[in-house]
């Protein structure tokens, strides 16, 4: 009789829409909890349309980190909201299960509304892609791309029709021992494969001379566009059109610089810095404009030698992860607005690194590839780091 009761109240005292605009604003890991309350509730979190509801409402609150010295191993860090005594969440999944052997190497390609994706390969070139969502612990494996040619990079990105995209860059080489050799590279090449294909697909030569090395360059996914930098040159892909073309550098470059791309605000932006200094530049409309301007080596952070690694938003404003390049090997939060550090409390050995934004989209919404669980243990720690 209770039962009963509790259910009809429940459906008529508590509209659906308002369960629907609560549970989009929670933590994913309460809404996952929250599946657990009711049928009614894991089947609201289960529709599409409140998978769209919490997208909308996702911060880029996570750094994804795949780990060099225990191959395999994702650390899905996320930085807490709260300001004055922020705190780090370190969930460690294993991603070993997703390669067909122990020995492959694993990179991380980018991150598009909650899904990640990984390149590995191995000692026998064999490569192949791998699309996973840590949320909902489940991952598929993209057919084989072809083995006969060079690497040069991969994107990931969803344009405006909202198909799920992945690039890969890779170039033909001349006979010669020396793969570094720009001048031996014949033809550079694309490839797309699009979620729900089944297939990659060959878009032919490009005209340009992209000068990026041998290796899995990932490019940066902003507003259906994936955009790559080598030899401070940028590199634009339209997920639209798929088109490929050379793209505007900020005015004044200095060549001494080394340079990074990033997203600020939903927006284009490259860093760059020296002995001298340090400028983030944004791209606003169709013209870029010089945000942040620093007149100090900021790579000597702590007394420590630091690099840049990744830009991103922060808790206070447009801020740059910064790794150290000797002991003790740790992560730092340098928030450019205010010129203050966050020690992570975290190693880092040169480890791949990209934004993250959790969500609930599925893969087996896609439709054609097979969707299986990921594999081994998972563990997860929490820490308070004090305040900036």
């Amino acid at each position: 009789m209770f039962s009963r009761q509790h259910s009809s109240m429940e459906d008529d005292v508590i509209p659906e829409n308002l369960i629907l605009e609560v549970l989009s604003r929670l933590h994913v890991k309460t809404i996952i909890r929250c599946k657990c309350v009711c049928k009614k509730w894991r089947d609201l979190v289960s529709d599409s349309y409140f998978v769209h509801l919490h997208l909308s409402r996702s911060r880029e609150a996570a750094l994804m980190i795949l780990t060099t010295t225990r191959p395999g191993i994702l650390k899905w860090v996320e930085l807490g909201h709260e300001v004055e005594n922020p705190c780090v969440r370190v969930k460690w999944l294993d991603l070993m299960g997703c390669a067909p052997v122990a020995d492959y190497y694993q990179t991380l390609v980018g991150s598009v509304n909650g899904l990640i994706c990984s390149f590995q390969f191995s000692n026998e070139d064999d490569q192949q892609v791998v699309i996973f969502n840590p949320v909902l612990e489940e991952h598929m494996i993209l057919p084989q791309p072809r083995q006969d040619l060079s690497q040069l990079g991969y994107g990931f990105g969803v344009s405006r029709g909202g198909e799920y995209k992945v690039i890969r860059i890779c170039a033909r080489i001349s006979s010669t021992p020396n793969l570094y050799d720009e001048d031996k590279i014949e033809a550079v090449e694309i490839e797309v494969y699009t979620l729900g294909t089944g297939q990659w697909r060959i878009l032919g030569q490009t005209p340009l001379n992209l000068n990026l090395k041998p290796g899995p360059n990932s490019g940066v996914f902003v507003n259906s566009h994936v955009y790559w930098l080598g030899d401070d040159q940028i590199y634009d892909f339209d997920l639209n059109t798929e088109t490929f073309e050379l793209f505007p550098s900020p005015p004044g470059d200095n060549r001494e610089s080394e340079k990074m791309l990033g997203v600020l605000k939903g927006r284009l932006s490259r860093v760059s810095w020296c002995s001298l200094g340090l400028e983030v530049w944004v791209m606003k409309e169709e013209s870029w404009s010089k945000e942040i301007t620093i007149q100090e080596d900021i790579c000597h952070l702590s007394g420590y030698g630091f690099r840049p690694v990744c830009l991103f938003d922060g808790l206070k404003g447009a801020s740059i992860l910064m790794a150290s390049l000797e002991g003790p090997y740790e992560l730092i939060v340098h928030c450019l607005t205010t010129n203050t550090n966050l020690h992570l409390k975290i190693r880092y050995y040169g480890d791949p690194i990209r934004t993250y934004s959790p969500s609930f989209v599925k893969l087996s919404s896609f439709g054609l590839e097979r969707v299986d669980a990921m594999y081994g243990r998972e563990s997860r720690k929490e820490y308070a780091l004090g305040r900036w």
